[in-house]
């Protein structure tokens, strides 16, 4: 059976339940004697060793198979899970998660799970040989029920598919293999020889079990792509072996055929969920794109026409095209919960590694934000965790010491804040010292001895994000390379978001990270500056007025806006922009107050043209690098409008002991 058109999906599903397998591993160390997460465990093994077994992938079969004789100690004994025995689980995991990105780079598994296995060997009593999945016999005499039901029910368990799922023959092996575990698998058909072939969209399974009905049927259910599923006493007297014959062979319906066929009909009502290829999402929300700068191009000349119902018409278009934009943008969003999964595995093993104890909060798993930002942010959420743990958290003595528990507490939090998305990660550890960071400052030469006097907490953060930049004594597997808060910085500024850093010494540290729910479509603020169009987030926009309407005043060198309530350092957009603004001659009439990484500055304009929705597209690296601006996007008369890097703006205005970033680009 040729599967590589299964591949994709399969490699989707792998890596789904590798995360659910690491949740639930790290879970059931804490809290041993949870049946539900055993019982999970379980499910996943064997949706996970079905599928490698049909897709060919002999390696991961055995591994997770193994896995399994492991697991069934969980069952036998109390006490749930040792330290050695959870080692050696995750090493597996890890195994297998590299084997799906080998596959996934050249469609071979390059997993040699020997070593592995023999170490699970060691955790299993000896006795128990493990067996390949794809050893069950074929052409086995059917068993006489007399012998084989002595004490049990037989059930027929009918599963039917959804009409569009995808790899019939997994679903079915599935099916088969999560009923074997409720007893014993007397008959299925498919039979097990016959998988590979097998196409078709309902799959009866007879069990001999002491189970009820009901969890044979939730294990059915649990199975992807399993639309409807039900279970019927098979046999109440013993028979011979000839009442096995499979259903519907001798042309009699079966006992469940009726029921089936209402669950047939059924199965398209339970199907809601339909998975589609990233791309394709991207493909539809690049035309939604173009669909509102045409919607914007047309609205322009509508309002210069005289055409009587126009208006009307292009009301109605404009609410339409909206709707359909709000709805292709639900589509992308997912819940956040899809990277909050890798967090507890990873803060497992690096607290480990330092020795340390810490309690994990997730808090706001459901918050949805858009596919690519779910994407993007992964990378700079770990960076985070890795320093609160490394730096910020103090080890059990430590913490007694100073009063507090000896287990710390990270709490990684998201939650929606109008047009943003904020994720935060917060501890309660040492809190950030300035007089610790001016030292190490002074020591690699990025200020002098006497701008270290001026340094305090603010300023201390700062510093924490010059490239190069760590305060570890050491080099090693987790800090003191100088890669990490400037990474951060930097990616978070390229997904035209934020990072604000805050910390009380001695009390702990918090991160916050605010992006845009989307990153394709963008509204701004309109404006010139040297007669060429530049775009600022409206969301970063806190009022516009005209420049005549306040006096500006000169303080140490700078030119500052002085406003009723308070005083803002006043910055031409013209010389912010440089050579990407032009100069046609035209003075500066118009103020936008915008509002930066830690503060807010007047930036003065040419002319100011309006709100408008951008869609936003990346600039080259050799062009945005340094630069006063976070991206671009085409106008519906052609030109090019640059977007404003907010903190660049204000970057470096806070402390003189911290020197001003380069906001100068040239853009033809």
């Amino acid at each position: 059976m040729d599967t590589s058109e299964y591949l994709p999906m399969f490699l989707a599903e792998c890596r789904e339940n590798l995360q659910e397998l690491n949740l639930a591993v790290v879970r059931l160390e804490e809290v041993p004697d949870d049946r539900e997460t055993v019982d999970a465990i379980f499910r996943i093994a064997h949706s996970l060793k079905g599928m490698a077994a049909t897709m060919g992938f002999e390696g991961m079969a055995r591994l997770t198979h193994q896995m399994e004789d492991v697991l069934e100690l969980l069952r036998q004994r109390e006490g749930g899970l040792t330290g050695e025995v959870v080692d050696v689980l995750l090493a597996c995991l890890d195994a297998l998660s590299g084997a799906v990105d080998a596959i996934e780079a050249d469609g071979a598994e390059a997993l040699d799970p020997d070593a592995l296995i023999a170490r699970l060997g060691e955790l299993v009593r000896t006795g128990d040989e493990a067996h390949p999945v794809d050893e069950a016999p074929e052409e086995a005499p059917a068993p006489v029920l007399a012998a084989v039901t002595e004490g049990r029910t037989v059930l027929e368990v009918r599963a039917t598919l959804s009409e569009d799922a995808q790899m019939p023959s997994v679903r079915a092996l599935q099916v088969i293999t999560a009923l074997r575990e409720f007893g014993e698998v007397l008959r299925s058909t498919p039979a097990e020889s016959d998988l590979e072939s097998f196409t078709g969209s309902v799959v009866e399974v007879l069990v001999a079990t002491d189970h009820e009905g009901e969890a044979l049927v939730a294990a059915a259910r649990e199975v992807v792509d399993v639309a409807a599923a039900e279970a019927i006493e098979a046999v109440t007297e013993p028979v011979e072996a000839a009442a096995l014959a499979p259903v519907g062979e001798d042309g009699t319906p079966g006992p469940a055929k009726a029921a089936g066929s209402a669950a047939g009909r059924s199965a398209g009502k339970n199907a809601v969920t339909v998975r589609v290829d990233a791309d394709r999402l991207d493909g539809l929300m690049h035309l939604m794109g173009e669909l509102v700068v045409q919607r914007t191009h047309v609205e322009a000349l509508a309002a210069e026409a005289d055409v009587p119902g126009l208006t009307q018409a292009m009301q109605e278009l404009t609410r339409s095209s909206h709707a359909l934009q709000a709805m292709v943008m639900q589509i992308r969003m997912i819940p956040i919960e899809a990277v909050f999964m890798r967090f507890p595995r990873l803060v497992r093993d690096v607290a480990s590694k330092l020795g340390k104890q810490v309690d994990l909060q997730l808090v706001g798993k459901e918050t949805e934000l858009d596919r690519t930002v779910v994407d993007a942010i992964g990378d700079p959420l770990v960076h985070l965790i890795r320093n609160a743990l490394d730096h910020g958290l103090e080890g059990p003595a430590d913490r007694v010491a100073a009063g507090k528990e000896p287990t710390g507490t990270l709490t990684i939090a998201a939650r929606h804040a109008g047009g943003n998305i904020v994720i935060s990660v917060k501890d309660d550890g040492t809190g950030i010292d300035p007089a610790k960071v001016a030292a190490v400052a002074v020591k690699r030469g990025l200020i002098t001895a006497d701008q270290a006097a001026l340094v305090d907490v603010r300023a201390a953060i700062e510093l924490l994000f010059a490239p190069g930049f760590s305060t570890a004594e050491t080099v090693g597997d987790l800090s003191g390379r100088g890669v990490g808060m400037d990474a951060v910085r930097n990616k978070i500024r390229e997904l035209g978001g934020e990072v604000v850093v805050q910390s009380v010494p001695g009390e702990g540290t918090e991160a916050e990270i605010r992006l845009p729910l989307t990153l394709a479509i963008m509204s701004a603020l309109l404006v010139e500056a040297g007669g060429r169009p530049f775009g600022i987030p409206l969301q970063r926009v806190e009022r516009t007025m005209r420049l005549d309407d306040n006096p500006v005043r000169s303080v140490a060198g700078r030119k500052m806006l002085v406003l009723k309530d308070e005083a803002l350092p006043l910055r031409s957009a013209g010389e912010v922009f440089g050579a990407a603004a032009g100069s046609d001659g035209s003075e500066d009439t118009h103020v936008v107050i915008v509002r930066g990484q830690e503060r807010s500055i007047a930036l003065s304009v040419t002319k100011l043209v309006g709100q408008r929705e951008l869609v936003t597209r990346p600039l080259p690296p050799n062009v945005a690098d340094g630069a006063a601006v976070s991206g671009a996007a085409v106008l519906s008369n052609g030109d090019i409008v640059l977007l404003a890097d907010c903190d660049a703006l204000t970057n470096g205005l806070h402390h003189p002991a911290l020197a001003e970033r380069p906001a100068v680009v040239g853009v033809s």
